[in-house]
């Protein structure tokens, strides 16, 4: 059924999912996306791709009676293409066709585990920067000892202003509020040193900036306790960022090669099992879903190229509580007050 005909769909909120995306694409996309189905209410679930392949999968879900749309699409943006040029040449790409079905309002939320840029450039370009943001910044959840917090921006923008800084802490200072039910975020800035003249010259300016916002600013950050539950929000530049997200990913590889250590004895191994299957499920980003972009005007969720089944439904469930929360909307009130 083709996407315009959700038109009429007032009573539920409809959540666009890329059905082709990701490494294993509609055998593990498809199933996720349904399971957030089962699990969630008041939300109708329309799946982009090549129409076959998605029944054939739909067909072994028993999933009749379920409110979805498959919307057919006959091309795909593959991981290594320009994303711009993909966007521009692909008019019928789930990517393309979904991010313009959420700007006319057929949808209210894409979630993607396809390429990054694909879905940084449909989401500038189809959907639009909100009024008072210069830059979207994307944000990723991170476990900690007490719970998890949002880091900002871990990818997006490899180079920033004290005043880009500035706008991500706002940015993520609501998000925490709405999303996670924090009703004073800890808002941390990630540097080389707890005392306010250390950093670059970025850093340093951007501590001046943060100290004067009426935010729970805690100041300074460093790497090393980032996972101690210090800070709930804590932003940088997206190099920075995306590095951190890179070694956390990592680490949890780690964790999951650790118990083959041939320097392990049995018992050690035994012993040491329990453990790392807790660490391994606390670093999985299956937990989170996705990176969500935070700045545009509309809700882009975007999930790990290698995301499962469970990814993709915590992604599209996340995905339906921003929209039904109307994040966008609240940001941009709340920023146009501050400015």
């Amino acid at each position: 059924m083709e996407v315009g005909s959700l038109a009429d769909n007032n009573s539920n909120l409809v959540i666009a999912v890329d059905a082709m995306g990701g490494d294993f694409g509609p055998a593990v996309i498809v199933p996720g996306a349904v399971e957030a189905l089962r699990q969630g209410e008041g939300f109708t679930l329309a799946l982009y791709g090549e129409k076959k392949t998605i029944e054939d999968q739909l067909s072994s879900l028993a999933a009749d009676g379920l409110s979805l749309h498959v919307v057919p699409c006959n091309q795909n943006i593959e991981m290594a293409e320009s994303p711009a040029a993909a966007i521009r040449g692909k008019p019928d790409s789930p990517i393309v066709r979904a991010f313009r079905d959420q700007k006319s309002a057929h949808v209210q939320a894409v979630v993607s585990a396809g390429s990054t840029g694909a879905m940084v450039a449909a989401s500038l370009l189809i959907l639009g920067r909100l009024p008072s943001v210069d830059r979207p910044a994307i944000g990723t959840l991170i476990p900690t000892v007490e719970s998890h917090l949002l880091l900002l921006d871990a990818g997006a923008n490899v180079q920033c202003t004290p005043a880009l800084l500035l706008r991500f802490a706002e940015m993520g200072d609501l998000f925490a509020r709405e999303m996670l039910d924090l009703p004073q975020p800890r808002i941390g800035l990630l540097n080389i040193g707890e005392e306010e003249t250390k950093g670059t010259e970025l850093t340093i300016a951007a501590y001046k900036l943060l100290n004067d916002k009426d935010l729970n600013f805690i100041g300074n950050i460093e790497s090393n306790r980032l996972l101690l539950g210090e800070a709930d929000v804590v932003v940088t530049d997206g190099f920075t960022g995306n590095m951190v997200l890179k070694l956390l990913e990592g680490f949890g590889h780690y964790l999951s090669g650790l118990a083959s250590n041939k320097d392990l004895t049995e018992g050690e191994r035994q012993a040491l099992l329990p453990a790392l299957a807790i660490l391994q499920d606390r670093f999985s980003y299956e937990n989170y879903g996705g990176a969500l972009l935070l700045g545009i005007n509309g809700v882009s969720i975007i999930s790990h190229g290698r995301s499962s089944s469970r990814a993709i439904t915590n992604a599209v469930l996340s995905a339906k509580r921003m929209a039904s929360l109307d994040i966008p909307a609240k940001l941009q009130a709340t920023l146009s007050s501050e400015s």
